[in-house]
């Protein structure tokens, strides 16, 4: 994973990542990340631009990122 997805994947709280199982969790994370990139092409490209995530950029990708998460938790049963 690059720079960029691993700053977005650094949104999401460690205990919320332990709740994904490991065997399935760099699918998870890798395949979010993509989707992200797709489908928010504009805060992606800020993101890779960045050394850090700071401000609204940071607000919008975690409220992005976690959403996306929850959604997939909920679906899968892993709340």
């Amino acid at each position: 994973m690059d720079k960029t997805g691993k700053m977005i994947l650094d949104l999401v709280p460690e205990e919320k990542m332990k709740k994904i199982p490991f065997f399935i969790r760099n699918h998870a994370t890798g395949k979010t990340i993509e989707k992200i990139a797709n489908e928010h092409p504009d805060l992606y490209k800020q993101a890779q631009e960045c050394e850090t995530l700071e401000g609204d950029l940071k607000e919008q990708l975690s409220q992005i990122i976690n959403d996306i998460f929850d959604l997939k938790m909920k679906k899968h049963g892993y709340q």
